[in-house]
């Protein structure tokens, strides 16, 4: 099965607090995921992330979106490949 998202090692600050510390994800073409966990847990912050929104720094770590690495692509890019 074809990997669609890889997230590896993410780490990501806003405003100089880290909020993403090491997250690892892989999700397969045909695959269903849900997102959970309490306040502050990093949902929101993931999602803005993946969405390439200013605030959100990219520390360490990268996010491949069919095989290609979309960290340093702007909001308007990810949305013509796909991502949201």
């Amino acid at each position: 099965m074809d990997t669609v998202l890889k997230i590896e090692n993410l780490h990501c600050q806003v405003q100089g607090q880290q909020i993403l510390k090491g997250l690892n994800l892989e999700i397969k073409r045909g695959e269903v995921h849900a997102i959970m966990g309490p306040n502050g847990s990093g949902k929101s912050t993931l999602s803005s992330v993946l969405a390439g929104k200013e605030d959100y720094e990219i520390t360490a770590g990268q996010i491949l979106y069919q095989n290609e690495d979309i960290g340093e692509l702007s909001p308007e890019e990810r949305s013509w490949k796909g991502m949201f």
